[in-house]
């Protein structure tokens, strides 16, 4: 029987609302300020959560600052179980089944991993949800907004690449406007410039063959490998349909894990920094 919990890994990117300096300013701080600041903001964002529920179930939530940059949460729904007594009767009591997410909050390292327990909540979408959710108002107000997109691996791409090959008739890469120059070295110039340009906060590109053709993604492209990779890291998904299958694959679903001992959970904050930036490189 394994000891260890299961954590799924995401990124988290932290854009400005708007990148026109002839807007209003948020708290009087220039775009540059605001970038420049993005971590400290989202720090004060997520020290000061507000009550908060789900689906009408009551969330309880306690933020730990471990160190500088590095933050536990603690979440526990209400998920009440009902018990027979020897009295022949069914009675509800408490029980708030917990999880933990770990958040590393570094200009270059913006590391989200949540606890997988379904007994808590469904799947750990929900929870960077919450997080999501519940940090919007205060970053609002320093002009920045929160993408959460979650890793996946890149071999399961390409291993259905190569398992379908002249059977791919449509890909769809959706992708948050890059922010982070250490997982975007790859994505090509043009597309690294769009977003900023335009003010967005996701672009999404749609390839599409002929039905009676279909579309030749290869290794050897720099533009594909580019989105491929970027994505893969933390910055969005990719969908696939391929000839004769009803329905669409999805990068999403390969998505990658970070598996913590009792052990490790109770080190030092800095010891569980490097067990979680092992994990995920």
């Amino acid at each position: 029987m394994s000891t260890h919990t299961i954590f799924k890994a995401y990124r988290y990117q932290l854009l400005p609302l708007d990148r026109n300096e002839t807007k209003d300013l948020y708290q009087d701080y220039s775009v540059e300020q605001i970038i420049s600041r993005k971590n400290e903001f989202f720090a004060e964002a997520l020290n000061h959560l507000p009550k908060v529920s789900h689906k009408r179930v009551e969330v309880n939530v306690f933020i730990q600052e471990i160190q500088q940059d590095f933050f536990r949460i603690h979440l526990a729904p209400s998920r009440p179980l009902t018990r027979e007594t020897t009295d022949f009767r069914r009675e509800k009591v408490e029980n708030w089944p917990h999880i933990d997410a770990y958040v590393l909050n570094k200009p270059e390292d913006q590391l989200l991993i949540i606890q997988d327990r379904p007994t808590a909540f469904t799947n750990t979408d929900t929870v960077a949800n919450i997080i999501l959710r519940s940090t919007r108002g205060a970053l609002d107000k320093f002009g920045l907004s929160l993408q959460i997109e979650p890793l996946f691996n890149e071999a399961y791409f390409w291993d259905l690449v190569n398992q379908y090959n002249n059977k791919i008739t449509w890909v769809e890469f959706d992708f948050v406007t890059p922010n982070m120059a250490n997982i975007s070295k790859t994505l090509a110039s043009t597309l690294k410039s769009l977003g900023k340009d335009t003010n967005a906060v996701k672009e999404q590109l749609t390839l599409r063959s002929d039905p009676s053709s279909s579309l030749d993604i290869s290794h050897n492209n720099p533009t594909i490998q580019g989105l491929v990779d970027y994505t893969s890291r933390g910055a969005g998904d990719i969908k696939l349909k391929i000839k004769g299958i009803r329905k669409r694959f999805q990068t999403s679903n390969s998505r990658r894990e970070v598996h913590l001992s009792g052990v490790e959970i109770t080190a030092d904050a800095e010891d569980i920094v490097e067990i979680i930036r092992e994990a995920l490189r």
